[in-house]
């Protein structure tokens, strides 16, 4: 598959897809929802305090993914007046950069997503921060336009896979290993940013690790 082709409406696009496990227990009922992914800039938030002598130093752009989706329970647990404990959300962000061997690079992080509410819709955060960014494109300013070509994805249960979306196609493709190289960890959470305090209980809670 070929990821250079996308053009920035894939990233503000909505990708929706439902994942239904076959009748069962109550876990195998639980329905995710990904409704909309939004990848964009975000500069570095500016604070002040008291007490401190203040240092000169401009705000640099964030990557910034906005993943919006819900979870419906099934009645025994809780049905929309309930939560679900945890499940996995594995963010994918294809860059417009190539290694030596002609591989894609792709940024990849893991968000532990705790006590999710099934009364309306949720939000995940991830980032990427402009020293990670940098260090690949080697400069200052980035755009999520021009130097990310594509996102992906995928909600864990358990280990297995409920939803998943993607800025082009149906298909995960970020198992495609041949094509691309997976750099782990460097999509963060937004308690691991300077974006922590921000927002209250707009995104959903995170596992500390």
């Amino acid at each position: 598959m070929k990821l250079a082709a996308l053009s920035f409406a894939f990233l503000s696009a909505t990708a929706l897809l439902h994942a239904q496990a076959p009748a069962g227990d109550g876990k195998a009922r639980i329905i995710v929802d990904i409704k909309r992914v939004e990848v964009k800039e975000q500069p570095t938030p500016q604070f002040t305090a008291g007490n401190v002598n203040d240092k000169r130093w401009r705000p640099k752009n964030w990557i910034e993914v906005d993943v919006e989706f819900d979870i419906k329970l099934p009645p025994e647990a809780g049905g929309r007046d309930g939560t679900f404990p945890a499940m996995q959300m594995n963010i994918y962000l294809a860059l417009q950069h190539m290694t030596k061997d002609n591989k894609r690079e792709v940024l990849q992080g893991t968000l532990d997503l705790i006590n999710i509410p099934a009364d309306g819709n949720c939000h995940a955060l991830a980032y990427v921060s402009p020293a990670t960014m940098k260090n690949i494109f080697q400069k200052n300013t980035v755009t999520a336009s021009s130097d990310v070509q594509g996102w992906g994805v995928e909600v864990m249960i358990d280990g297995e896979r409920r939803a998943q979306s993607a800025s082009i196609g149906k298909d995960p493709w970020w198992e495609k290993q041949e094509n691309f190289a997976i750099m782990s960890g460097l999509v963060l959470s937004k308690s691991k940013t300077p974006f922590a305090p921000l927002w209250g209980d707009y995104d959903v809670q995170v596992q500390p690790k």
